[in-house]
């Protein structure tokens, strides 16, 4: 006979059957217990779930950002790698001969793939070249004006390639002016930079206007138009004050006709004697009867 004691199951407060050794259960129990747990521990772990889906997205969205990130640092190391060095010409500002009020004179900056001497008018500097390649020419001064002729972008992919820039600069007043212009070296057809040279400034002396023949008959003619103008306004200024004072005069002027008063008639004169009418009968003779004879 087996003396050992098997231990006595006790339930819990909830209901759940609690042993104190699993292996001493019947087969009834543990289902039990399976049972009676199962919709809690399920409940649980889709709480658990949905609790860390906004941590699960978050962190494939920055897998996904710091992949393309990656890629794009990639990619602009690849073609600052591609790269070479060119050579920028570009036009001596002291060359231009600049004249205020003068025509206006060509500025021009080549970058090249390749090297070659520099003509007289031109400085050079080295550059990376290998890409699109952008310049933008700033002029800043009294009454200055540079006017492109080219497109901004160009391409400059081999040591073949070429492009040119050309600006008109022109000033109307004398004085100093500056100017300079950045060469930029894109990715692509966009706007990342991959090399940027720095500003190339420079300032030049804008001359007093020739005096020329040419300059004399120009200044003579703007001469002659301002006079011309002015005196046609102040003609014209001055027929119609004239006309302005014609018509207050007339209107404060009486009317001739209702102004001018009648002329009397002169006064016949009371002392003066009556004319004697002799009439033939008297020079004849007596008077018949019955007839008097006028008074005197």
């Amino acid at each position: 006979m087996d003396t050992s004691r098997k231990p006595n199951p006790q339930r819990s407060q909830h209901g759940t059957v609690v042993v104190g050794d699993a292996s001493a259960m019947s087969p009834g129990a543990v289902n039990s217990i399976a049972h009676s747990c199962s919709p809690w521990l399920v409940l649980a772990l889709l709480a658990a779930l949905a609790a860390s889906l906004p941590f699960w997205f978050t962190l494939s969205i920055d897998r996904g950002e710091r992949g393309k990130q990656k890629q794009y640092i990639e990619e602009i190391g690849r073609a600052r790698q591609d790269l070479f060095t060119g050579q920028l010409v570009y036009t001596d500002v002291k060359s231009l001969q600049l004249e205020a009020g003068g025509e206006p004179r060509l500025f021009r900056v080549d970058v090249l793939g390749r090297t070659r001497s520099a003509k007289p008018g031109e400085e050079q500097a080295p550059l990376k070249a290998g890409a699109q390649i952008g310049v933008k020419l700033h002029c800043a001064g009294t009454a200055v004006r540079c006017a492109p002729l080219s497109s901004e972008r160009q391409s400059v992919l081999s040591k073949e390639d070429r492009a040119t820039w050309m600006w008109e600069v022109s000033s109307q007043h004398p004085g100093k002016i500056t100017i300079a212009f950045t060469v930029t070296a894109y990715l692509g057809d966009g706007n990342t930079v991959l090399v940027e040279k720095p500003p190339l400034t420079s300032r030049v002396e804008v001359a007093e206007p020739s005096a020329s023949w040419f300059s004399w008959v120009k200044d003579f003619w703007g001469w002659a138009a301002d006079a011309i103008a002015t005196l046609g306004g102040m003609a014209v200024s001055l027929s119609a004050i004239v006309a302005v004072i014609v018509m207050v005069i007339r209107r404060r002027l009486p009317d001739a006709s209702a102004a001018e008063p009648s002329t009397p008639e002169p006064e016949r004169r009371a002392h003066r004697r009556p004319r004697v009418v002799v009439t033939r009968s008297a020079r004849l003779g007596p008077q018949r009867s019955g007839r008097r004879a006028p008074r005197e």
